[in-house]
């Protein structure tokens, strides 16, 4: 479940950008405008996204604005096309490089829930797009992106359909550095298996990839077996397989494979490990940061191994 919105963004503060403003405002290209409905202090909602983003026209020099979040705008693109603004408004955006296309809590709809649709004529009408991040992925679609300028891409998902795995995989994205995918549940729209992030651990489709986090996943311990001998991982400079499954059967795969200690970062946050297990990754990459927060579960020893009665991702719906 997400219960906080953002704080900062890209290396930003967020400005929340709700509504009439009640004092003075920042300089335009020193925050990440975050442009959410309006909620009075007795619950009532008041302005909402639609309203908002115009009033952001009105009010701000967007010309000026290099970070944008936009918060939950409605149910279904049929009530407001979120992306039809963006790009209808692209020229009032010239130096937007940082995207954050659904800043939406889990009270205000559920991540499963989130209609994002196509999100393609995005990247066409922001050539300058360096990071984009976009929560929800129940109907999204895009075509195999080709973008010389991002640099950093992150899909949040309760449930992660193949086909968007796939046109990530098949993109041509020479400037990408950080790249993390959450892989949800196949109850709430995940169809992904393994073999469709096989492209990415070749290191062959993102020459410049620095971190890679494939989180969030039921499949993270055939994931750790596959980065056991991925080419991708030893150029890497942190590796995230937090808020999944990963047993101690995956640790293992990392532990027996190639060599992690050049990593600056191993994050397993939110795993199912054994104690002697944690404790065996911690002795064996001293100098690496290392987060296992929330990574031991309720374990009994069953024959000759640690056994889980109940594991689960992060989150799904």
């Amino acid at each position: 479940m997400i219960q906080k919105r953002l704080s900062t963004f890209a290396g930003l503060p967020v400005h929340t950008f709700d509504g009439e403003p009640d004092g003075p405002l920042p300089e335009p290209g020193d925050v990440a405008w975050g442009v959410y409905h309006h909620v009075h202090d007795n619950g009532v909602w008041g302005a909402e996204v639609p309203a908002n983003l115009d009033l952001l026209l009105e009010t701000v020099d967007t010309a000026q604005v290099t970070h944008l979040v936009i918060g939950f705008w409605g149910f279904t693109r049929e009530e407001f096309d979120p992306v039809g603004w963006l790009v209808d408004h692209a020229g009032r955006f010239p130096r937007l490089r940082a995207l954050f296309f659904g800043d939406i809590l889990d009270w205000e709809c559920h991540i499963s829930w989130i209609q994002n649709g196509d999100i393609s004529p995005l990247f066409d009408a922001y050539p300058g797009l360096e990071h984009f991040e976009i929560r929800g992925a129940s109907d999204l679609r895009f075509e195999p992106l080709r973008h010389e300028r991002l640099k950093a891409l992150r899909i949040e998902s309760g449930g992660l359909p193949a086909e968007v795995v796939r046109a990530v995989a098949g993109g041509e994205l020479p400037a990408l550095e950080h790249l993390d995918l959450w892989i949800g549940s196949d109850m709430h729209g995940g169809s992904s298996s393994p073999d469709d992030y096989a492209p990415i651990l070749t290191g062959e489709r993102f020459p410049s990839l620095k971190h890679l986090g494939l989180e969030n996943g039921p499949f993270q311990d055939e994931l750790a077996e596959a980065l056991a001998s991925a080419p991708v991982v030893a150029r890497l400079e942190s590796l995230s397989l937090a808020m999944g499954m990963l047993s101690d059967r995956g640790a293992e795969a990392l532990l027996s494979g190639q060599p992690l200690t050049h990593l600056r970062s191993l994050d397993l946050h939110h795993a199912f490990l054994s104690e002697p297990m944690a404790e065996r990754l911690q002795a064996a990459l001293p100098g690496v940061e290392l987060d296992l927060e929330d990574a031991l579960g309720e374990a009994s020893w069953v024959g000759q191994e640690w056994a889980f009665s109940d594991s689960y991702v992060a989150v799904a719906e």
